[in-house]
């Protein structure tokens, strides 16, 4: 019983290490890896439209508060698109904006990944509240 016991805690180690290395992204970013946003809640980038070419990095924020949100920022705090700022500004309940961003170079097939802070407004019974969210994108730069 002892044995099994020692084992059965080794094996359970080693699962968690991996799960946590799998949601890190370790294992990802081959050719056919999906491009990813995490992290992010009410104002979000849409999956399937972040696009990686060569120098820029493209997709849709969303958002998803329920009303309509102001003085919206994007600022990429780190990554391969270094320090860089969007202002989509005002966005309606459920508007979607395309954003672009100026990033390091990649080639098709290689990985990119950066962190990003969206901050934006709400007005609730006449008061003004600001909310900052910051998520991640990776994925894999496709041929222009």
């Amino acid at each position: 019983m002892e044995y099994l016991m020692t084992y059965g805690w080794a094996i359970l180690v080693v699962m968690i290490v991996g799960v946590v290395l799998w949601q890190l992204g370790i294992f990802g970013g081959g050719p056919g890896a999906v491009n990813t946003a995490s992290g992010f809640g009410k104002i979000k980038p849409m999956e399937p439209s972040i696009k990686y070419t060569a120098t820029t990095l493209s997709f849709s924020l969303m958002n998803g508060v329920g009303q309509g949100v102001n003085g919206t920022t994007i600022t990429n705090t780190g990554g391969d698109c270094g320090v860089a700022t969007a202002a989509p500004g005002d966005m309606g309940a459920g508007a979607v904006e395309e954003i672009t961003l100026t990033c390091g170079t990649k080639t098709s097939g290689q990985s990119f990944s950066t962190t990003m802070t969206i901050v934006y407004g709400v007005t609730v019974a006449g008061s003004d509240i600001t909310h900052t969210e910051t998520g991640t994108i990776r994925g894999v730069a496709e041929a222009a």
